[in-house]
């Protein structure tokens, strides 16, 4: 007779695996259209490297460059104010091996509960434009931040692909705010040096404390 635990287990591994099936297929359906999330993701890794610890994102997601992060260092805290959107990451790390070294955490950006400079590196990708009140979630990274901040979010071209995607399923892309481009103006008046570049479907600004 199974135990209880051991069905636990059971359901727990199917709804892994079928997370991570469905996760392989969405990539599929983005490099039909034009966008390869791996190229993408990779070109912002190199931004973020060296990470200096400790790790904290901003907008987990469904945790796809929290694995990336997790994958090239100990432990990443990651953030983002949506359970379920969190539930789904976690099942992603799960099948990705590294559910160990991240720690998920459901509250608002806008209000961190950490010290100044409490974190040597800060990552947040794709979730600017979700955010209802960007300068205040981009105000408490550079807060937190000790070192170094990487923010990224879709460039025109990734924009206008991901736009796509939802409306041929039927749908929109949720955009809450507005003008990325000014985000590099903002980190360089609050002291750090600024590098924007601009890869595969995205803007990144590469940002670190002067000394």
């Amino acid at each position: 007779m199974k135990s209880e635990g051991s069905d636990h287990l059971a359901v727990e591994k199917e709804r892994v695996e079928t997370n991570w099936q469905k996760r392989l297929e969405r990539k599929q359906l983005y490099l039909r259209y034009g966008y390869d999330q791996d190229a993408s993701r990779k070109f912002i890794l190199e931004k973020c490297l060296p990470l200096k610890q400790p790790l904290l994102e901003i907008g987990t997601g469904k945790g796809h460059m929290t694995i990336l992060l997790a994958e090239n260092t100990n432990k990443v805290l990651t953030i983002d104010n949506s359970a379920a959107e969190q539930e789904f990451a976690r099942l992603n790390a799960a099948a990705a091996g590294v559910l160990g070294k991240v720690g998920f955490v459901v509250r608002d950006a806008a209000e961190l509960p950490y010290p100044d400079k409490s974190f040597g590196t800060v990552v947040s990708v794709n979730a600017f434009h979700h955010f209802e009140q960007p300068f205040a979630v981009l105000a408490e990274m550079i807060r937190v931040c000790g070192n170094k901040l990487v923010i990224a979010d879709f460039n025109g071209e990734g924009f206008a692909i991901v736009r796509r995607i939802h409306r041929d399923e039927g749908g929109e892309h949720e955009e809450k705010c507005g003008d990325f481009s000014i985000v590099g103006q903002y980190l360089k008046e609050q002291g750090f040096t600024v590098e924007r570049t601009e890869g595969h479907c995205q803007t990144v600004y590469k940002a670190e404390r002067q000394k």
